[in-house]
């Protein structure tokens, strides 16, 4: 049996340096893929980190163009209001302008009459003072 068992121990040594060998070669293999492995996943968490920024960035924009279409529109209202009002302002001074100048007409036919008026009174008066008889003259003194 020694020739046998030293058959087989001949043999093995081949077996046992190839399974050797493979368990080497596939240790190299998963050390590889397990490199490999961790240089992709490491890449898409960077891919995804940059989307999930990119993704912030965009909402993030889109959330200051809606409140800056907001502020715009509330200023083209304000602004639209402020037109009318102004309008209406324009209107008024329009109508006070008019009456205005209804009530300078009206105060210079006032004066116009108010100078003849006057003028009639002055001229009815003297007429009434020419129509008195002179009066008597007394003298000026004590009396009885």
């Amino acid at each position: 049996m020694d020739a046998l068992d030293l058959d087989l121990d001949l043999d093995l040594d081949p077996v046992w340096h190839s399974l050797g060998g493979g368990a080497l070669a596939a240790a190299v293999l998963t050390v590889v893929r397990l490199g490999l492995d961790y240089g992709f996943r490491h890449g898409e968490r960077r891919l995804e980190r940059e989307d999930r920024r990119g993704a912030q960035q965009r909402d993030a924009e889109a959330r200051l163009e809606r409140v800056l279409q907001d502020r715009l529109s509330e200023a083209d209202r304000r602004l639209e209001r402020c037109e009318l009002e102004m309008d209406g302002e324009r209107e008024r001074r329009v109508a006070i302008e008019r009456e205005y100048a209804v009530l300078v007409r009206a105060y210079d036919l006032l004066k116009d009459q108010s100078s003849v008026v006057h003028a009639e009174l002055t001229e009815q008066r003297r007429a009434r003072v020419e129509e008195l008889p002179p009066a008597p003259s007394r003298p000026l003194g004590r009396g009885r």
